[in-house]
């Protein structure tokens, strides 16, 4: 059975490396985002003005394959099977109904994943003596970052001073899509984000047999009365919750990973957090998933 090679892609679950077809070497690495650019030119002022916090652009992922006359079983076959590996590889990237599941698995163990489309053409290159097609495939991410497949879930007291959430370190861009729980008792509780300074807050008060949830990423919030995560199970409170801070205007809160000093190994997200009226049985919790550039 063939090694597994590293690092590679899937797509909706079919690798792209496989009897049939296997990824170019150039195109094995996903690559760094850039920003999306936005220039304050002063006159009388050199240059322009300095502007941080600016949006990362969309991802674009450009993948090249050589696609095989390879059989699905490993034995060398003709024109045709070419032409079927080409097939099966456009019924992979031409769904259009919905986003494309894209993982990258750069090395055993670590997978993250994105949803991505294809918006450029594929035009495969023939090389029809040797039974063979260049098919390069340009796929964009309009969410930008990769995230880990699974979400984690932290829990700590409530009030509590600035605190590391482990099980996100490690990220490397902004989790914009965190769900956030408060239970009770407690009144007025918030969560800071200690590296931008970002404050998301509720104003009322929450009973010893309730929980507050708020999804960031989708700006709802919810009061439910039983241990659960979903939204849907609670009463609707949106309009009490308030943003402050920088960027406050568009978002509720970004968890957004810092380095300690100069160890670029130290990425860490910390928060704050505060209540009123709470017992030993107050809690802040945050449920995600790790972002990656």
């Amino acid at each position: 059975m063939p090694q597994p090679v590293y690092p590679t892609y899937t797509v909706d679950g079919v690798a792209l490396d496989a009897p049939g077809w296997y990824l170019a070497k150039e195109t094995r690495r996903r690559p760094l985002p850039g920003v999306r650019g936005v220039s304050v030119e002063v006159p009388g002022r050199a240059g322009q003005l300095p502007i941080v916090g600016l949006d990362a652009d969309t991802t674009t992922l450009a993948l090249t394959l050589w696609v095989t006359a390879v059989r699905p079983d490993g034995t060398e076959g003709d024109l045709a099977d070419l032409e079927a590996n080409l097939d099966a590889l456009f019924a992979v990237f031409g769904v259009r109904h919905r986003l494309l599941d894209v993982r990258h698995l750069p090395a055993p163990g670590i997978e993250r994943q994105a949803d991505a489309t294809v918006l450029g053409a594929a035009d495969p290159d023939m090389d029809v003596p040797n039974r063979m097609a260049k098919l390069p495939v340009l796929l964009t991410i309009p969410g930008v970052y990769w995230r880990d497949v699974t979400a984690s879930t932290w829990s700590s007291a409530l009030p509590g001073a600035a605190r590391g959430v482990s099980p996100l370190a490690g990220s490397t861009a902004p989790i914009t899509d965190a769900l956030l729980r408060f239970k009770g008792p407690a009144t007025d509780p918030t969560m800071t984000d200690n590296v931008t300074g970002v404050t998301v807050a509720y104003t009322g008060t929450l009973t010893g047999s309730q929980r507050l949830l708020i999804d960031c990423g989708r700006f709802r919030a919810a009061r439910v009365t039983t241990d659960t995560w979903d939204l849907s199970a609670g009463a609707d409170v949106t309009g009490g919750i308030y943003s402050t801070g920088p960027g406050s205007s568009s978002r509720w809160l970004h968890l957004t990973p810092g380095i300690s000093g100069s160890d670029p190994f130290s990425r860490a997200i910390t928060v704050t957090t505060t209540a009123l009226g709470t017992d030993g049985t107050s809690r802040a919790e945050i449920r995600a998933r790790r972002s990656h550039l």
